[in-house]
């Protein structure tokens, strides 16, 4: 089959650029389902990078940068817009003043790396990061966290490209950051590299940090999905239960039996609660009223995740995730990104 981009793929190799073709994303993606890029083009260098974006300006073509491909549901077919990924870009430079520790980080870089590296000097604070299955970069771009850390908390600047392939650095105060939120989801850029300052009075040794972080990996594996294949969060909220209970009085009703069954639950028993948070889900999805016989259903641990029971049809993932929007109206908004409409 051909395409307006077959063009692509010799001028990526005369420039010894690192591409592949046909690129399926239900072998790769976090969730396994959805169809196949055509264009995928994995930069080793920055200057890579540059080429590559002041080609697509010189020849009018839309392109989209991909992380870790852990938060995006990507349509079924073929895929001609091309890709970038930055995965090949996956450095930590370290340097030192006054004991607070320096950070240059690519932004293929993942966050579960990041937090580790940060842990094994040391320093506290990002903790709460490590498992969420993202890179650096796309996890600025949401301004990504958990258990107490947020990627943003110790960040200094951000370096990217613009779309014409000029360099651009914005510093923390300039990038609009909120919860879940940051100007990078509006503007296009292509994010290079997160500059960090982790300071001394966070410095609270190893030993201590690493507990830190075994008590967060437990917490993790305990209340959110990790058997079946999944995007993480669906929406961006901290509790979707609490959300839901402003949308009509049954759900108010149910959430305020849920947190008091939870509480008692959890007090007596461990595993009873585990227990009760499944048939909590099942609870909701009936409330809801979602259809869940196509292969994707709720995680049995939390309402605010998809998982793959199998299935490679990314579209049926998206029909349920949008029927759950549609059912929860502004109760939360989204955090999943679907790419249902790229060419």
């Amino acid at each position: 089959m051909t395409s307006k981009y077959d063009f692509i793929y010799p001028w990526l190799n005369d420039n010894k650029i690192k591409n592949s073709k046909d690129y399926v994303v239900s072998s790769k993606s976090w969730l396994k389902a959805g169809g196949v890029i055509k264009n995928f083009i994995t930069p080793e260098k920055i200057d890579d990078c540059v080429k590559v974006l002041k080609f697509f300006k010189q020849n009018n073509i839309k392109s989209y940068t991909l992380g870790n491909i852990s938060n995006i549901i990507i349509r079924d077919g073929n895929i001609f817009t091309p890709i970038i990924n930055l995965h090949n870009l996956s450095d930590i430079n370290e340097g030192k003043i006054n004991d607070e520790l320096l950070l240059k980080v690519n932004a293929g870089t993942s966050m579960t790396k990041f937090s580790k590296f940060i842990t094994n000097k040391g320093f506290t604070g990002c903790e709460g990061l490590v498992g969420i299955p993202g890179s650096v970069g796309g996890g600025i771009v949401m301004n990504a966290g958990s258990y107490g850390s947020c990627i943003s908390d110790f960040l200094i600047s951000v370096e990217c490209l613009d779309i014409n392939g000029d360099f651009k650095t914005f510093k923390k105060n300039e990038l609009n950051l909120s919860f879940r939120k940051s100007i990078f989801q509006t503007n296009n850029f292509l994010i290079l590299n997160a500059n960090f300052i982790i300071h001394k009075n966070t410095n609270i040794g190893k030993q201590k940090t690493s507990s830190i972080m075994k008590k967060i990996i437990f917490l993790r594996s305990n209340t959110q999905e990790k058997k079946l294949p999944n995007l993480g969060s669906i929406f961006s909220t901290k509790d979707l239960y609490k959300d839901l209970k402003n949308k009509n009085i049954f759900f108010y009703l149910s959430y305020y039996l849920y947190k008091i069954s939870s509480f008692l639950i959890y007090k007596f028993s461990n595993k009873n609660f585990f227990n009760f948070r499944k048939l909590a889900v099942k609870f909701y999805v009936f409330l809801l009223n979602l259809d869940t016989s196509k292969g994707f259903s709720l995680s049995d641990k939390t309402i605010n995740s998809l998982v793959n029971n199998g299935s490679l049809k990314a579209d049926d993932a998206i029909e349920l995730i949008k029927d759950m929007k549609l059912k929860i109206g502004n109760c939360a908004e989204l955090e999943n990104i679907i790419l249902d409409d790229i060419e």
